[in-house]
């Protein structure tokens, strides 16, 4: 059985991979021989995540992959799409008591990895704690029925729908980007992490006493962190929130990567604004840029590509789909994503925290991840390079603001490659 590929795929190169890497701490070093065993029961639940990217033609598609998900010691990247991954496009890695899972952002999201990983994790506890009773109706089980609407291979309209877009969101033609930010991958060797961890309670205490949320809060804290930083600019700044559009789509349960970035405008006039000001404008640019009926202008940008290249040549397949994504990349100041609340079935009782990590190349510059686990929201702060000024006065604004915070020291990231098939 085959699977068609998502369109976006067609752009991916060597300088534009395009991987996620999810960090999940477990209270127990990692057994590998488990592992592998979890991973072959948990596959057989998600056959559209055990494939490989083959070319037909002109055409590229997923077709089932037999071949073991590859697991690493050392906590090791690898080549997805390769024989190095067994040409799977997920791998798997583990150092200690930590689980390094990547895959390609342009098959799945957070939102669509989850489940899959959830799964995994509930074969790999069961089997080490067979005492221990999980909610497995929070569990996709190897035997369950797969529905429609998650397996979808492409769950988009055929034809464009008809919107009327709330309000404008476009970004400033010029605006203010970071010049300490190394670009491409060459630089991969400096990308650092600066992990912060905020009680739940007292962060959404404290966002709701400003009329915020946790990402319009953390957006609004680095804008003012950067503008501090740089007080001689005078051009705006961009926050590039990123959500997901499935409620647009029609298609919650989608397996697909459906992450839309929508601009958050700082202009200068907003430099001397105090913290709830902030808030309040930057979630009502939210609420208005985030509205379905902008989102649905993305759902018909995916149905118009998908028309242009369907007859092209792959070689112009692969140029037009790197132009329409190129335009958008590095586009933000900074980026800040809220993946919000899961379920875990009772798993997290031997998970001590959960973070991810994702692409630099595709931010304008500094990219802030916000996961919510457990008691705690993990604000991860990656950056292209080592230099601790952006994380140092962001500590001093959480100070300023009340708000206590757990600190973990600098840490190095670096991510899969990515390669498209001959």
């Amino acid at each position: 059985m085959g699977y068609r590929v998502n369109n976006l795929l067609y752009a991916a190169g060597s300088d534009l991979i395009n991987t996620i890497r999810v960090c999940v701490t477990l209270n127990e070093p990692i057994n590998a021989p488990a592992l592998e065993k979890a991973l072959k029961t948990a596959a057989v639940r998600f056959p559209y995540f055990s494939v490989k990217l083959v070319r037909r033609g002109e055409t590229l598609i997923l077709e089932r992959n037999p071949l073991p998900f590859v697991v690493s010691p050392g906590g090791r990247t690898l080549t997805l799409g390769t024989e190095e991954s067994n040409h799977h496009l997920f791998a798997f890695a583990y150092d200690g008591c930590r689980l390094f899972v990547d895959g390609s952002h342009f098959i799945t999201d957070g939102n669509g990895m989850f489940p899959f990983l959830k799964t995994v994790l509930y074969y790999y506890l069961s089997a080490l704690h067979p005492d221990e009773k999980f909610d497995t109706g929070g569990i996709a089980l190897s035997g369950s029925e797969i529905p429609d609407a998650e397996a979808d291979d492409y769950p988009y309209p055929e034809e464009p729908v008809e919107t009327e877009p709330l309000g404008s969101i476009s970004r400033p033609e010029k605006l203010f980007m970071l010049p300490d930010q190394p670009q491409g991958y060459e630089n991969m060797g400096g990308w650092t992490s600066f992990l912060f961890r905020i009680r739940q309670r007292e962060m959404m205490a404290y966002v709701s006493s400003i009329d915020g949320s946790p990402a319009t809060f953390i957006a609004s804290l680095m804008y003012r962190v950067i503008a501090e930083l740089y007080p001689e600019n005078r051009l705006p700044l961009v926050c590039g929130m990123q959500h997901q559009f499935r409620k647009a789509l029609g298609r919650p349960y989608s397996h697909m990567c459906h992450v839309n970035v929508i601009p958050m405008v700082y202009p200068d006039s907003l430099r001397g604004m105090d913290i709830e000001t902030l808030n309040t404008i930057a979630r009502g640019m939210l609420i208005l840029r985030a509205d379905d009926a902008n989102d649905i202008l993305t759902v018909n940008e995916h149905v118009r590509n998908e028309a242009m290249i369907r007859e092209l040549p792959l070689s112009q397949k692969h140029d037009y789909m790197r132009s329409v994504i190129r335009k958008g990349i590095g586009k933000n100041t900074f980026e800040v994503s809220y993946t919000g609340r899961v379920p875990w079935s009772g798993l997290d009782k031997y998970v001590e925290n959960v973070f991810p990590a994702f692409d630099m190349t595709l931010s304008g510059g500094l990219s802030i991840e916000i996961f919510s686990f457990g008691e705690y929201f993990s604000i991860n702060i990656m950056q292209r390079n080592g230099d601790t000024r952006y994380a140092d006065r962001f500590a001093v604004k959480l100070d300023e603001n009340g708000i206590a915070y757990e600190a973990a020291p600098p840490e190095r990231f670096s991510l899969c490659g990515f390669c498209l098939p001959d």
